[in-house]
């Protein structure tokens, strides 16, 4: 509802004019950043669905790479994407470079997903990047090799991952990073694993096009 202009007499005040007019600029201002906003929200989820559903067509002993856009786009994807795993009863384990625990745990539980039975069931794992690959660079393939393990123990159809590469950008380590992608197989045949190492466009935008095509290369696939 509009509101009514201010009135003294039988006159309106220049005061009071200048004032409404402000108010209804500040309105349009609100409602073009509420626009925006929406627009961004439905750019990110669009672009979020169209990569999980090239993530559901992902097999066992796939070894591919995703860039994506932003970390909200990245957030609804890995939501997704592990909800679906845990679905298809795998054991998610997820590396997180940009985003704490608690905002994953949040990003995770808005999907539907209950951590602490997930958690608590060993179904959903969830590691610091930088600890996970820059202690020891194989430290989550290695990870992930004694998640396998247990997921044929218990029954489990595999083991789904999502690890997001930043953390040699925040380290300044790229080399270790090209080394550590040549030394992972395209086809892991051994390994009931579904491996995506993601990369924010700024980082991968780092790279050398000598080095893209390097990572690029060493992967399956690569999803945009």
């Amino acid at each position: 509802m509009t509101a009514a202009l201010p009135y003294s007499g039988n006159h309106l005040g220049a005061g009071e004019i200048n004032s409404n007019n402000e108010n209804v600029h500040s309105l349009h201002n609100d409602n073009k950043h509420v626009m925006q906003k929406t627009s961004r929200s439905r750019k990110n989820m669009s672009h979020s669905s169209a990569l999980v559903e090239t993530i559901r067509q992902s097999r066992f002993h796939d070894h591919d790479a995703m860039i994506y856009p932003d970390l909200a786009t990245f957030r609804q994807v890995y939501s997704e994407a592990a909800k679906e795993a845990l679905e298809r009863n795998e054991i998610v384990f997820l590396a997180t470079t940009y985003d704490s625990f608690q905002r994953v745990i949040d990003s995770l539980t808005h999907t539907g997903i209950s951590m602490n039975r997930e958690a608590k069931d060993g179904n959903l794992i969830i590691l610091d990047a930088v600890k996970a690959y820059q202690i020891d660079t194989m430290g989550a393939y290695k990870f992930a090799e004694t998640l396998v393990k247990r997921a044929v123990k218990d029954g489990k159809a595999g083991v789904f991952n999502i690890s997001d590469m930043g953390s040699f950008f925040l380290t300044e380590r790229t080399p270790r990073l090209l080394q550590y992608e040549e030394g992972i197989p395209k086809k892991m045949m051994d390994l009931e694993f579904k491996g995506i190492c993601a990369y924010h466009k700024a980082d991968f935008a780092n790279l050398s096009k000598e080095q893209q095509e390097m990572v690029i290369s060493s992967h399956n696939r690569m999803m945009t």
